[in-house]
């Protein structure tokens, strides 16, 4: 059969159209299917409330005082957490968070926060934190509110550590309307809400901040309560997102609230039942309010966007509630009831804390009894995302049981504290807890009713002749001072339980948590009784001394420098609250360590 030069061009032709189509369709399936390792991953995001009580959320108050609808609503669309554990102050517990490890693995654990002007920060040693790790695994990452992680060093603050973004706050607390704070033994006060991008980054790994960004920021957000702040950015980065990326979200909003100082709004505090005639109590109230419509106002920003139903959304506290403070016994307001113990202890009223987790996947309606530590969101989330983990966790990985797969959690025992500074260490094994050294300052040794009207509070204080607090003439205001003279007389080098405390009875504790919960009958106690458990736990503890980091402060030099953690700014017009003198000069907390 003869074929003409037409036909030959023509099948060349068709050939050469066949060979273009091949080639676009394995392009098209190699795009989809990189595309389609992202797309089947669910957004996150995480929600921290700030010094949140366990009876300080409306599905476990048994006061009638906290009304949050919508938390109360999404915990029962999803899974709620009722053995759930955090630490018992801000810093170690977001360190545990970000980390997936334990505090006293590089020294950031005990009951003590990084403070204004500290030198301090979660040590860059920890080289592979959540949102890296998520960042890994194609998300977007985003941090609103407070990180509390450390800022002396660019390389201590969020951009550097993995957010591709960051809104909010440096430190532990400020004031919620000026967004200013000041340590309790300064006077210097500095404005602590920044704005910050990763592609900001400079080739020195700095950022550039000009006094006219500043100044802009200060003048845009000077007299706007900060949970609007933090809400409306994060309706605004949901809005925002490009759902046709490639990329899933992972929204980090770490709120303030309830912290002090107590500072809710007019709206907010008309929102608080009547019958919560005290003042304090009813400005927690209002704040624990606020918190929940934030909750609300982003949760409805996830449905405009059609992406509710494809989001795991996490709930947390990052401690106890702060029951009293060192000047006023009745200013903070929150309630752990009727758990004993408040923040800053390793009471369960100190580490126990509400959590819940909704989205694709989480039986509606469902409450966990199992154990489950801050710790194992980093490798839970790290699993959802299909991305690698480099450092060794002491979080576990619970995905399968949150999804249904397996019926038992995987998580068999807790190390709460480990800490020769406070001289304190606390293990959750099983049902058992065992408590080795002071497990509280003096006053927090109680169980507390919340402050209602005229009520008194309850303060249980078996055990306390055993603290080292119990002297009258130990006070709260001189707590610091004790503490640091327990600094002077500790070689942190030297990593055993003999920082602690010995095996006997005058430093341990055990409690059954399951017909104990409010930790009122110790088992172990001057006849000795399950001591052989006791001993188990306690060879945990020292088995994990080895692996005990030497405090991040202590280092033998001053640890804080006040004067250089801030810049002076003058602004183009002045801004003021109320009846205050209108100011043009306001100081800025800022990195200031090469």
């Amino acid at each position: 059969m003869k074929h003409t030069c037409n036909d030959i061009e023509r099948r060349h032709y068709v050939l050469l159209v066949l060979s273009i189509i091949v080639v676009i369709g394995v392009t098209l399936s190699i795009t989809m299917s990189l595309k389609g390792n992202n797309d089947d991953k669910p957004h996150v995001v995480l929600v921290i409330a700030d010094d949140m009580g366990y009876n300080d959320i409306g599905y476990y108050n048994q006061f009638g005082d906290i009304n949050t609808p919508y938390l109360d609503k999404m915990a029962r669309e999803g899974m709620r957490l009722d053995r759930y554990y955090a630490q018992s102050i801000c810093t170690p517990a977001r360190a545990a968070l970000f980390t997936g490890r334990y505090p006293y693995r590089y020294g950031l654990q005990g009951a003590r926060p990084i403070l204004y002007g500290s030198k301090e920060g979660l040590p860059v040693t920890e080289k592979q934190l959540l949102p890296q790790v998520m960042k890994d695994g194609g998300y977007n990452t985003y941090l609103v509110g407070k990180w509390h992680l450390g800022f002396s060093k660019w390389a201590f603050t969020p951009v550097r550590r993995g957010f591709d973004y960051f809104y909010g706050m440096y430190g532990g607390f400020a004031d919620y309307l000026t967004h200013e704070s000041a340590e309790p033994e300064s006077d210097t006060k500095a404005f602590d809400l920044h704005e910050h991008r990763a592609e900001d980054i400079t080739a020195d790994g700095t950022i550039e901040e000009s006094d006219e960004r500043n100044t802009d920021l200060i003048a845009q957000t000077y007299g706007i309560h900060s949970e609007r702040l933090f809400t409306d950015k994060a309706v605004q980065i949901i809005e925002e997102h490009d759902l046709k990326g490639g990329h899933p979200l992972f929204l980090t909003v770490s709120y303030m609230n309830p912290h002090s100082p107590l500072q809710a709004l007019d709206e907010d505090l008309d929102r608080v039942p009547a019958n919560i005639t005290n003042q304090i109590r009813r400005q927690f109230s209002a704040l624990m309010g606020s918190l929940d419509m934030g909750v609300h106002q982003i949760s409805d920003a996830l449905k405009r966007k059609g992406i509710y139903e494809e989001t795991i959304f996490i709930f947390t506290g990052d401690n106890g509630g702060a029951i009293q403070g060192p000047i006023d016994s009745k200013s903070l307001g929150g309630t752990n009831w009727p758990l004993r113990g408040s923040k800053w202890t390793i009471y369960e009223g100190g580490v126990k804390v509400p959590a819940f987790v909704r989205g694709p996947g989480i039986e509606p309606g469902t409450v966990n009894t199992e154990l489950f530590h801050i710790t194992d969101w980093f490798p839970t989330l790290a699993n959802l995302a299909r991305a690698k983990i480099r450092m060794e966790m002491d979080g576990v990985d619970q995905k399968d049981f949150l999804f249904g797969e397996t019926k038992r959690g995987p998580r068999s025992e807790v190390v709460l504290e480990l800490d020769p500074a406070y001289q304190q260490a606390a293990l959750i094994r099983g049902n058992y807890k065992l408590i080795v050294g002071d497990p509280a300052p003096k006053p927090y040794h109680g169980v507390y009713e919340p402050l209602t009207g005229n009520s008194t509070w309850y303060f249980d204080d078996t055990d306390y002749s055993r603290s080292m607090y119990a002297d009258a003439s130990q006070s709260c205001n001189n707590k610091v001072s004790t503490y640091l003279q327990n600094l002077e007389n500790t070689d942190f080098s030297f990593r055993n339980m003999s920082n602690i405390g010995p095996f006997d009875h005058s430093t341990i504790r055990l409690y059954d948590l399951e017909t104990d919960p409010g930790e009122h009958h110790d088992l172990y106690g001057a006849a000795g009784r399950m001591e052989q458990l006791a001993r188990e736990m306690y060879d945990v503890l020292v088995e994990r001394c080895a692996d005990m980091a030497p405090l991040t402060f202590f280092n033998g030099e001053e640890f804080r420098d006040i004067e250089a953690a801030f810049s002076t700014l003058r602004l183009g017009s002045p801004v003021g609250l109320g009846g205050e003198q209108p100011r043009t000069i306001i100081n800025k907390w800022r990195p200031w360590i090469p």
